[in-house]
């Protein structure tokens, strides 16, 4: 097996027993290839504050997680989430990884890192996490990510000065007599 693959076992349980109504809870393993497992593993912040010991295994089982589903490099996954969650720990959230990747988390989250860190690297930290929280979001409820939908950054006027010259010419010519 190439080490670009991973392996997974989904198991899925279905309950009849609950007031009538079918519950089903399913659960998946992913075997990473050595290399990112022991970096996920072994992976601690530069100066890490003691509530790394607290949100450690939840950071690690968010990478974990998403580095088969994402384009990024596990080491920078690490560096990104564990920032998130010690922000969120400071900022007294609720120790999930549901609740620090909320949107709005996330981009109060980036906000406060403006000053820290240049323009560019807040927005490609905003799209790591929003990356990670849509893999996450797929393997928790089985359906695809969402489709990343792009632009280029600068974008072309609709019309040009002729265009739009003709355009208002043609608006004058066919105006209703209501209209003036």
């Amino acid at each position: 097996m190439s080490a670009d693959h991973m392996r997974c076992v989904l198991s899925v349980e279905v309950d009849l027993s609950w007031d009538g109504c079918l519950s089903s809870r399913y659960g998946w393993i992913v075997i990473l290839d050595p290399d990112t497992s022991a970096k996920i593993t072994r992976y601690r912040p530069r100066n890490a504050p003691p509530a790394w010991c607290e949100v450690a295994p939840r950071v690690r089982s968010v990478v974990a997680a998403a580095v088969s589903a994402v384009s990024y490099d596990v080491g920078r996954l690490l560096h990104v989430t564990a920032a998130l969650a010690l922000w969120a720990e400071r900022m007294g959230l609720e120790r999930e990884p549901d609740v620090w990747l909320r949107n709005e988390n996330i981009g109060a989250f980036v906000l406060s890192r403006v000053g820290d860190i240049g323009a560019s690297s807040v927005r490609t930290y905003r799209t790591w996490l929003l990356r990670v929280r849509d893999a996450l979001a797929w393997s928790e409820r089985g359906e695809a990510a969402p489709v990343r939908l792009h632009t280029e950054a600068h974008t072309q006027q609709p019309y040009t000065r002729t265009e739009l010259s003709g355009l208002r010419h043609w608006a004058a010519a066919s105006a209703s007599p209501a209209a003036h």
